[in-house]
């Protein structure tokens, strides 16, 4: 139509020019050149269309003069048939200036969305949910209250929603991704797209039931390869739209990112270990300390027990005291290995109960030998309504042992004769709390900003991994970890770990 608009405009103009000049007709002519101005709609610009118009209307000015140039008798009522007309003229050129410029930005936007819709590098699917939108509301009249009522009155309803749904358009981003040679191809496999994971697929439903705006999950699909794709999709529900007669649904590909985010948790995972293992490198000689001693009590209660026995009258009830006294010794020194192993074991974290009044016992435990040597006054102020928390025992125990070495290689910088480090731990209805405070130099505003950056250390020979460790395992757990401090006065780290109930949400 815009390649023949350009000939039929000037034809119009032309006869309308001629009807208006050689004819006497009683009426304004002139505003059939309406008609030319809007045929360049078709063809013109919005500066073409302003100069069209004031064509026409030069036109129409022409006209009059040449028709009554010699009878000045009917002018009054000629003239006000070409004011009339080129007022019409002059309206039509405004609306059909100001119609083409929202044509423009209307055109435009449809490019772009186009370009949107067909380049990008997420699939979009347009769909129409007329008649899912219209099955919801037969569920609700029928009496479910609620989609889990609705599952129970209709458990095959899942099944039913590929009759309900219409695919409309597709880009090429998502034919690629489901390996459809056409948009009749992939809306032939969407009864298996969508009945591939029913929970997800009920959860869906949940969200049109509610007249959510929309709804994102993230699923696993058969790549166009044959391999599997983690995809994370958005089914957006217009708000402007109700009926649901046009849904936008994209589907990224987000197989990479979750491999990168695994080879991150995995590289965190082995750096926690090397700093456990670091850590355990530097208590050695208080470890050898710990195992010492109940491995110095055995040998002295069995020394006992065989002189109470070597007695002309053997002392049985001593012999039974030494015995039982070695077997608690050996246990004891059992506990601290298995600790040992434990920490320094290279496992995946293994989330289970814990009770943190247990794990801050049998820490403080491996370091009571530093403890000693470095003349800590150890306080403990436990809680007993603590409660437990969800999470990995020995990432916990790390966290505790890289804060209490800290207060302790703290306060040896310090030249008060009086260092004193207290353990708390103070429980609430969310939350198990632990503070560790000790009496040190304290921490300077600088460090206070960078404390828990990675590689920001000031220990000349420290790594500075040690918290930024923690804050990662106490973020993992759901929690938060923060220091407390003033320049003198001392340092309280605590951290939040939250109680059974939320750990196992979140």
């Amino acid at each position: 139509m815009s390649r023949f608009s350009p000939l039929a405009a000037i034809l119009i103009a032309l006869a309308v020019f001629l009807l208006d000049t050689l004819t006497k007709l009683d009426i304004a002519i002139a505003v059939l050149y309406v008609a030319v101005v809007l045929l360049a709609l078709n063809f013109a610009g919005q500066i073409g269309i302003v100069l069209i118009g004031a064509g026409c209307m030069g036109l129409t000015a022409l006209s009059f003069l040449i028709s009554h140039s010699d009878d000045l008798i009917e002018l009054e009522d000629s003239l006000a048939r070409c004011l009339v007309s080129l007022a019409a003229i002059a309206i039509a050129t405004l609306l059909g200036f100001r119609l083409k410029t929202s044509m423009n930005v209307l055109a435009e936007s449809e490019l772009r969305y186009r370009t949107i819709f067909l380049a990008t590098g997420v699939g979009i699917l347009q769909m129409d949910f007329r008649g899912l939108k219209d099955a919801i509301e037969k569920l609700k009249s029928g009496g479910a209250r609620d989609i889990d009522q609705a599952q129970e009155l209709d458990p095959g309803f899942v099944h039913k929603i590929p009759k309900t749904i219409r695919l409309i358009n597709a880009n090429e981003t998502a034919l690629k991704m489901f390996n459809a040679a056409d948009i009749t191809s992939l809306e032939r496999m969407l009864p298996t797209i969508i009945t591939a994971h029913m929970d997800k697929t009920w959860k869906f439903l949940a969200a049109v039931w509610d007249g959510d705006p929309g709804y994102e999950a993230e699923t696993v699909i058969d790549g166009a390869e044959g391999q599997r794709l983690k995809v994370l999709y958005n089914v957006a529900f217009p708000a402007d739209r109700p009926a649901l007669d046009m849904v936008l649904v994209s589907i990224m590909d987000v197989t990479a990112r979750r491999a990168a985010e695994n080879q991150l948790h995995s590289a965190r995972t082995e750096l926690a270990h090397v700093a456990r293992v670091a850590t355990l490198g530097e208590l050695t000689v208080s470890i050898a300390h710990e195992l010492n001693q109940p491995l110095a009590a055995i040998v002295a209660n069995g020394g006992a027990g065989l002189r109470w026995l070597k007695r002309d009258e053997p002392d049985l009830a001593k012999v039974q005291s030494s015995m039982e006294s070695m077997i608690a010794d050996a246990k004891r020194a059992s506990e601290i290995i298995k600790n040992l192993r434990a920490l320094s074991k290279k496992s995946s974290p293994v989330a289970g109960h814990v009770n943190l009044n247990e794990v801050l016992e049998e820490t403080v435990a491996l370091v009571h030998r530093e403890i000693d040597i470095n003349r800590v006054s150890l306080h403990f102020a436990l809680a007993t309504n603590l409660p437990q928390v969800t999470g990995d025992r020995v990432q916990l125990q790390q966290v505790i042992l890289n804060l209490v070495l800290n207060a302790i290689q703290a306060m040896s910088q310090t030249t008060e004769n009086i260092r004193e480090l207290l353990i708390e731990s103070i429980g609430d209805e969310q939350a198990a709390h632990v503070k560790i405070h000790d009496n040190g130099p304290g921490l300077t505003p600088e460090t206070r900003k960078k404390l828990f950056s990675p590689f920001y250390t000031t220990k000349p020979e420290g790594m500075g991994m040690g918290l930024s460790i923690c804050r990662s395992i106490v973020a993992a757990h759901g929690g938060s970890i923060t220091a407390d401090s003033q320049p003198g006065l001392g340092t309280t780290f605590e951290f939040t770990i939250p109680k059974e109930a939320e750990a196992e949400a979140a």
